[in-house]
């Protein structure tokens, strides 16, 4: 394994190791046009009578939650009646399954409006769970002036595929234009309501969007910023990062965890001396002594363990089914990755420094 950072996010959320230092002469950027996922559903959960209705919803230039927030109004259902088994990108074109109760859903549901189309696929006897995502297919699609970067990425992804990649948590997971999911996520651990109202609300940074800046600048907020603006109308002396929504709470402080697990995963290569382990690496909520060091170098004062769950997680992802297509100037790798696992981490592999995170909204 190579230590290298490729770019500023790799080294404020410790993504370190690459697998080699050939790269793609092509510049990506993540675009709903260039970046395509779809959701592999365990289709033993389908049936053709159930306790739950099973959608299927194709977003494209939308995140999750807004997909949902369509799909509420529309169906005057409320929001936290919908279940899904993972978040998509809004840079993206997205097929992912949504769940709910068939009793509350319109007959004949479907929805094409705000650029979501959502549709009934079957059914399902009960909740389901996380194991009922196996992964994600990708697609990725850019162009190439370079006759070679056909040929070096078939070779980039076969050795992706014979050593593995370090399965660190993508740029995603933290915020690209604001990285600061994890930090929210820490502030909500240690109930620092000063601290999270501050930097959700006024904190800004330099890949932030004018509109954004000036919206924290003059404390004035639309649905374009919905958590700012939901914080922001909360009582004076509320917990802001307390009172949010429960799933939105989590996401903060599951962030974090995901943070504290990059970095213990950096350490375990460099105490490797450079070599990727294949093993299980608990998470915080598991196992504290693993992350003893770090949490004192974090100065980590929590008040709200109850709120850290557990979970583990391999140290090594292996894309699965990895295609390398071109026609003409236009090159399309696709491939398949177990649920939790990050595109962006493959597409790093890929494109180094050329792969143009600053630019994912």
């Amino acid at each position: 394994m190579i230590k290298r950072y490729v770019n500023i996010l790799d080294f404020v959320l410790d993504i370190a190791y690459l697998v080699t230092e050939k790269g793609l002469h092509a510049e990506y950027c993540q675009t709903p046009s260039s970046f395509h996922v779809q959701e592999v559903l365990d289709r033993g959960v389908l049936t053709e009578r159930g306790e739950y209705a099973v959608l299927e919803v194709r977003k494209r230039g939308l995140d999750t939650y807004e997909a949902l927030r369509i799909m509420s109004k529309e169906a005057d259902i409320p929001l936290q009646n919908f279940l899904v088994l993972g978040l998509k990108d809004k840079d993206s074109t997205s097929v992912q399954y949504v769940f709910v109760k068939r009793s509350l859903l319109p007959e004949n549901f479907s929805l094409e409006r705000g650029g979501v189309e959502a549709r009934v696929v079957g059914f399902s006897r009960g909740k389901p769970g996380k194991s009922a995502l196996l992964g994600n297919r990708f697609k990725i699609r850019f162009e190439t002036s370079h006759e070679s970067d056909h040929q070096l990425a078939k070779e980039i992804m076969r050795l992706v595929v014979e050593h593995g990649l370090p399965n660190y948590y993508g740029y995603q997971r933290f915020g690209v234009k604001r990285p600061v999911t994890h930090l929210l996520g820490k502030a909500v651990l240690e109930a620092d309501s000063a601290f999270f109202a501050k930097m959700l609300l006024s904190d800004t940074t330099p890949l932030e969007s004018e509109k954004s800046v000036l919206s924290r600048t003059l404390m004035k907020f639309d649905n374009s910023l919905l958590y700012e603006k939901m914080c922001y109308e909360m009582p004076p002396l509320e917990d802001c990062g307390l009172a949010l929504n429960k799933k939105l709470r989590n996401l903060y402080v599951d962030a974090y965890v995901s943070y504290l697990f990059n970095r213990l995963l950096t350490r375990l290569i460099d105490s490797n001396k450079g070599s990727l382990p294949d093993t299980k690496i608990p998470t915080l909520g598991c196992d504290r002594t693993a992350y003893q060091q770090l949490l004192s170098e974090e100065k980590l004062e929590p008040r709200n363990w109850g709120l850290v769950k557990c979970w583990y997680r391999d140290s090594v992802i292996r894309p699965a089914d990895p295609s390398v297509g071109r026609e003409g100037n236009t090159l399309e790798i696709s491939f398949t990755l177990p649920r939790a696992g990050y595109a962006t981490i493959v597409i790093r592999e890929l494109f180094k420094e050329n792969f143009l995170v600053q630019q994912i909204r």
